[in-house]
């Protein structure tokens, strides 16, 4: 396996790198207010990258989406790109009935529209019985009743997709495909570490037709899995770009401050540093990108490959932030600096998509052992 880039992947890191430099950084992550930079990367094509031509897209592949979202948490970019990017499309596009993905794929695949997951509840986990929002089946279609925990995007998206309970078996679960503005939906904004609009949403009796399911009745379980799976790897690559960049401004600070006359990278505690911090980046982005390959491939591997690369990213990217700190001293750990938000960052993907204790947990099993 090549985990180089080949040539439309390195055009695709090349643009996205310029892009995103210019456009997004720590300056955009505070404002807060990403309409003008959204319509800039619906512009650029971005939200259909893996999208198949059919519905619109580019249909450049899982990989290459890979190496956009590595830019893409490198530079701290803003908007539900991975949201639907990584996780609604291709689903909707594996196992949606054909009216849907007509109806949805090509405004996702041009911006003009987007998508959410709701999946995790109150206990955050991603065990087939935490789910206990539940779906009955009326004569228009289901009705939903429940309430989602950590859903980014949720106010913003047009489209929901939702796992419900529709049987009794732990694993009788369905995924919906519920329009934001159905009937009985209500929302509740909460606070989130990355500054990443989040939402709790609680369906009362929402109404869905019955084309809106995907896939089939109590078959949805290996739907959230594969999302699982798709995330943890898509985060993992996401840190490994915000872990690159955290060194690279590290290593420019400690070239420039100085203390007794001399910079303070000369100093070899901070080269330490430095060298320890180039090591975990550097793992991390060999194991990330051989994940996203793994998961883009079907391979019978990748459960193996994606849980050592979110493992070892949610472990070893936030302690490069924290290095990077020491390394900043005192003006690192200032509010007012930048790297407190790829910190704030780092930490947040670390536990989505399964934190270092599940994912040790997952390669155990992956592993039998």
């Amino acid at each position: 396996m090549d985990l180089g880039f080949n040539e439309t992947e390195e055009m695709v890191r090349a643009s996205a790198q310029e892009f995103l430099e210019r456009e997004a950084g720590p300056e955009l992550a505070r404002s807060g207010d990403a309409d003008a930079f959204w319509s800039k990367v619906a512009e650029m094509g971005w939200p259909g990258l893996a999208v198949s031509e059919r519905y619109g897209g580019a249909d450049m592949g899982l990989v290459a989406l890979g190496v956009l979202i590595e830019q893409w948490g490198a530079n701290l970019g803003r908007g539900p790109l991975f949201e639907f990017s990584v996780l609604v499309s291709p689903l909707l596009e594996a196992a949606a009935d054909e009216r849907l993905k007509k109806e949805i794929l090509p405004r996702l695949a041009d911006g003009s529209s987007s998508a959410a997951i709701a999946i995790l509840e109150q206990s955050a986990s991603w065990r087939p019985e935490d789910i206990r929002a539940t779906a009955v089946k009326t004569d228009n279609g289901w009705a939903i009743t429940g309430t989602k925990h950590f859903v980014s995007y949720g106010d913003e998206a047009s489209q929901i997709l939702v796992a419900a309970r529709t049987g009794d078996r732990p694993s009788d679960v369905s995924i919906f495909v519920v329009n934001r503005e159905a009937n009985g939906i209500s929302s509740e904004t909460v606070n989130h570490a990355s500054g990443t609009p989040t939402t709790v949403l609680t369906f009362n009796e929402t109404t869905v037709d019955v084309f809106r399911i995907v896939g089939s009745e109590n078959e949805g379980w290996p739907f959230v899995e594969a999302l699982m799976q798709k995330g943890a790897a898509f985060r993992a690559i996401q840190l490994a770009g915000l872990g690159r960049h955290v060194l690279d401004i590290t290593a420019a600070y400690v070239k420039e401050r100085k203390q007794f006359g001399v910079p303070i990278g000369s100093f070899q505690a901070v080269q330490h540093h430095l060298a320890d911090m180039a090591v975990s980046v550097r793992r991390v982005e060999q194991l990330a990108r051989q994940a996203v390959w793994s998961v883009a491939e079907s391979s019978p591997d990748a459960a193996k490959q994606v849980s050592r690369a979110k493992l070892a990213a949610s472990e070893l990217i936030p302690q490069v932030c924290w290095t990077a700190h020491q390394c900043h001293g005192a003006i690192g750990f200032t509010q007012e600096h930048d790297l407190h938000l790829y910190t704030r960052h780092a930490l947040s993907w670390a536990v989505e998509f399964g934190d270092t204790a599940a994912h040790t947990d997952r390669l155990a099993d992956a592993l039998e052992l």
